[in-house]
């Protein structure tokens, strides 16, 4: 019986000690919310989304509700297409679909006052 309540408890505590370490993860990964625009192609031509907690927008509209975020990697479907992004210096680069690979930066936020 003795072996069987520490047992338990090494159990338990070793959940908890893994419970922890995730939520740990979870506070370091890089913020991704705001809207990201396509670089390096015209300004009419690019493209844009944007990230918030309540999920993917494009052009204002929302396309899902979840996305998948580890830190490095953004996943997410747009009707049956699969969206993937690596995530490098700052920079989403678009991996599929792979009609080509392209380039998205944050754009700014402007925090000061208008007059």
């Amino acid at each position: 019986m003795a072996v069987a309540v520490t047992g338990a408890i090494a159990l338990g505590l070793l959940l908890a000690g893994l419970f922890d370490s995730a939520i740990a993860q979870d506070k370091h990964l890089p913020d991704i919310n705001g809207v990201w625009t396509e670089q390096d192609v015209a300004p009419y031509a690019a493209d844009s989304f944007e990230i918030r907690p309540e999920g993917v927008f494009v052009n204002g509209r929302q396309v899902n509700t979840q996305y998948q975020w580890d830190g490095s990697k953004l996943e997410y479907l747009r009707g049956d297409d699969l969206y993937i992004y690596s995530y490098l210096s700052g920079r989403l680069i678009r991996q599929s679909p792979a009609h080509y690979i392209s380039t998205f930066s944050r754009q700014k936020m402007d925090l000061r006052p208008s007059n």
